[in-house]
């Protein structure tokens, strides 16, 4: 009925949020070319690309995850990294094919992610409480069973995923992030389950008094971030050809930065994939451009966080306008 009341459709606040995006990218572009003159040579785009598949996916889960509402965030999806990466190295330590550890920590990832969605939706455990308890378990697994040590000696073909380039585009980006980006967005925008999920974030009352399994479709996407931080663990040691303990500790925080920034409502039912696309990109541009500048990694932070205040500010606004049509 909100929609129907209002002067623009449902995308509309979307689109807006989209053009700011890109408009505050480009203002990124300039302000790290002016802080280091290395930042606009040619090798910084795929220097840049290189750093956004891993980042991006669990910007992604990160989105669906908050977009179907709940609350829900996922804080565990950087300590999911983390340990999928431990499990596909110790796979590969005891003589296991690559292909078949990778599988393996793809399966892993999706019962990381299905505990999360228990926990939240079947034992209404408060997300934010129960993926911090889940992060500090994972990881704390990944670290206890490894003592920090990582695991190296990969196949030299493995590389091909994270260090390769195609067209001068690292492969992880052209060949995982975009066609996941693709799916994902097609997924939300085109299909039913899509509709389902906005309904469940705009009001899962009324979803579930329309025949909606509220707290199925929200495991779900809890399983489906699971499985695109697996993902972004196995590109993560194909990059650096080692599994480490610690591969995604930090990336939690980043993930809801992505989620929010790129226009998903903290409370659900606003958000898309192209908004948290350009989200990545303006993270991403921001970070190597400061350390290409040699900033230190404290006030890397300091704009990370302001960037956040901002967009959650902003976005508040422009869903309230939208709502009232004003």
């Amino acid at each position: 009925m909100i929609a129907r009341n209002s002067r623009f459709s449902t995308s509309d606040p979307l689109r807006a949020r989209l053009l700011v995006l890109i408009g505050l990218w480009i203002v990124s572009i300039v302000a790290m070319s002016l802080l280091s003159p290395y930042f606009l040579q040619a090798s910084t785009v795929p220097y840049l690309l290189q750093y956004v598949p891993v980042l991006g996916l669990l910007g992604l889960g990160q989105t669906l995850v908050v977009l179907a509402g709940g609350p829900g965030i996922d804080l565990s999806v950087g300590a999911i990294v983390s340990l999928v990466s431990v499990i596909v190295g110790a796979l590969l330590a005891v003589g296991l094919n690559i292909w078949l550890a990778c599988a393996a920590g793809l399966v892993a990832g999706a019962l990381f992610g299905l505990v999360n969605g228990i926990l939240v939706n079947y034992l209404r455990i408060p997300s934010l409480m129960a993926t911090l308890a889940t992060m500090f378990a994972y990881g704390g697994l990944a670290l206890a069973t490894t003592e920090g040590r990582p695991f190296s000696n990969f196949p030299a073909g493995f590389a091909w995923l994270g260090l390769g380039q195609t067209f001068g585009i690292p492969n992880s980006f052209l060949f995982v992030l975009l066609p996941v980006a693709v799916i994902l967005h097609v997924m939300l925008t085109r299909t039913v389950i899509g509709r389902h999920i906005i309904a469940c974030g705009n009001d899962d009352r009324a979803a579930h008094l329309s025949g909606l399994d509220v707290a199925r479709i929200r495991t779900g996407l809890y399983v489906l971030s699971g499985v695109l931080s697996a993902i972004g663990a196995i590109i993560a040691m194909s990059w650096f050809m080692a599994a480490r303990p610690d591969a995604g500790k930090g990336m939690e925080l980043l993930a809801v930065t992505i989620a929010v920034l790129g226009g998903t409502h903290i409370f659900g039912g606003t958000g898309g994939v192209p908004g948290a696309i350009v989200a990545i990109l303006i993270v991403t541009t921001l970070q190597i451009g400061l350390q290409l500048a040699n900033i230190s990694a404290a006030w890397q932070l300091g704009v990370i966080g302001v960037l956040l205040i901002g967009s959650v500010s902003s976005l508040g606004g422009m869903k309230l306008r939208w709502r009232t049509g004003s």
